[in-house]
């Protein structure tokens, strides 16, 4: 962080927090009442690490807390996040690169299910919280366990 350009770091924010903020202000009166917002934080709102992660970790935190205040100011609208840890997806591996094999061992070490998660199993814990008529201001962690270990 302390190297690190500070528009660089306003982008966790810009992308995460603000860029969900004008998604909901350009629907408006849109929203059905009944309807249902899900936010993506991350594993990092819980755990962050030492890896150069503190402002991520700090705008994941932010989308939980914005979820949160949101789900009272737009009831009956629910609001949740979905917090999930390490899952399989087509941009995690472009992020990781030829390293991607190696960071999926080490979590497999770590996890208490040996194993990270899937794209499917992330979309299915998403759909949950869309279908769900009585979650609200809920954070669902699916991170295998990582927010444990």
């Amino acid at each position: 962080m302390l190297d690190a350009d500070i528009d660089y770091l306003r982008r966790a924010f810009e992308e995460r927090l603000w860029a969900s903020l004008h998604a909901i202000r350009a629907l408006g009166n849109r929203l059905s009442k009944d309807g249902s917002i899900v936010f993506i934080s991350g594993c990092l709102a819980d755990r962050p690490n030492a890896h150069g992660t503190a402002v991520i970790a700090a705008a994941s935190a932010a989308m939980e807390a914005l979820a949160r205040g949101l789900a009272l100011e737009l009831a009956p609208i629910r609001v949740n996040t979905l917090s999930p840890g390490p899952i399989d997806t087509p941009i995690f591996s472009k992020a990781l690169g030829e390293g991607r094999d190696a960071y999926v061992r080490a979590w497999e070490q770590v996890l208490p299910l040996h194993r990270i998660g899937s794209a499917a199993e992330a979309g299915a814990a998403t759909v949950f919280l869309m279908a769900n008529t009585f979650m609200n201001g809920a954070t669902l962690n699916i991170d295998g366990g990582a927010r444990l270990v």
